[in-house]
């Protein structure tokens, strides 16, 4: 754990600002208060999903968050300092989140259609599993072009790169969290999202057994974890560090919240906290090897519960 302390206390050490926390706060106070009493997220999801105006919406939104507190960040720095005003930050911020944005709108995934099995109950699965995989084509391979299309980001391969990873220690983390997560696990609103599998009896159709395609989709629904640590640690903090150094991470914790405000409020809220934190060890290390493992350690975990439960 010595790690962990070492990388926060390194990062705090250097300008910490209360009244920039503060601000931060109140800015992500206001937006989750505005989308869970509107429903404002997942009006829409569900209205204008894998369509092209899901994307635009989405990436408006997306780009509140990031324009908006790095904004309120630039009024606390010096002139030459201003993140607002690095246009290398804005521009591939920027087309970051238009790729989240296409990714999170499904509006690909309408084009795979022919693709899955003339059983409506085995192409529900299959559908989950693609969806769950999409985002290789949707993000990770888009921001791969960026990386051998410019030379900011190298070598670092959006924190793919081993850096000497010490990885041992986030297990120890995962199971500092255990304790939450069976907690949490007992709540209604949990129990409505999660588990994120639905039994569509496809195991039955497929004549094998349930523990297969379930163990298949879960794998799948893990692969959406290394898109979600590459894009927010790896091109959000990782890579955009390079124009504005440990600034890059306040933006991408408000990104990152706004992507889960189609859960439920306590697990947005948890998202602040988590990513803040995989924020500060991936600029620290360098590489996202930590935060994957921890990320799917949870997933993985509330899911697990979730299926116990049930």
């Amino acid at each position: 754990m010595k790690i962990f302390v070492k990388y926060i206390t390194d990062y705090f050490k250097v300008d910490f600002s209360w009244a920039v926390h503060l601000a931060v706060g109140l800015f992500l106070a206001a937006a989750i208060a505005t989308n869970y009493s509107l429903n404002f997220y997942e009006n829409i999801t569900v209205t204008y999903n894998h369509t092209i105006y899901s994307v635009v919406y989405l990436f408006l939104t997306y780009m509140v968050g990031f324009l908006g507190i790095s904004l309120i960040l630039s009024l606390f720095l010096p002139s030459d300092k201003k993140i607002i005003l690095n246009k290398k930050y804005l521009i591939f911020g920027g087309i970051g989140i238009f790729f989240l944005a296409l990714d999170g709108s499904y509006y690909l995934m309408d084009f795979t259609t022919d693709l899955y099995h003339t059983n409506p109950f085995v192409g529900a699965w299959q559908r989950a599993c693609v969806s769950n995989l999409s985002s290789l084509i949707t993000v990770i391979i888009p921001l791969y072009f960026i990386y051998f299309g410019v030379r900011y980001f190298k070598p670092e391969w959006y924190g793919l790169r081993l850096n000497n990873a010490k990885v041992l220690p986030y297990f120890w983390l995962i199971l500092g969290m255990i304790p939450l997560i069976y907690l949490a696990s007992f709540q209604p609103d949990f129990l409505e999202t999660y588990p994120t599998y639905t039994d569509n009896y496809e195991y039955r159709f497929l004549e094998t057994e349930q523990w297969k395609t379930v163990g298949l989709y879960e794998l799948t629904y893990g692969f959406d974890f290394l898109s979600v640590e590459l894009f927010f640690r790896g091109f959000m903090v990782i890579a955009l560090s390079r124009f504005v150094g440990k600034e890059a991470i306040l933006p991408m914790v408000v990104v990152y919240c706004f992507l889960h405000f189609g859960k439920p409020m306590g697990e947005a809220i948890s998202s602040i906290f988590g990513g803040y934190i995989l924020g500060i060890f991936a600029y620290s290390s360098r590489n996202i090897y930590g935060g994957l493992i921890a990320h799917l350690g949870v997933a993985w975990g509330m899911e697990y519960l979730a299926y116990l439960n049930l």
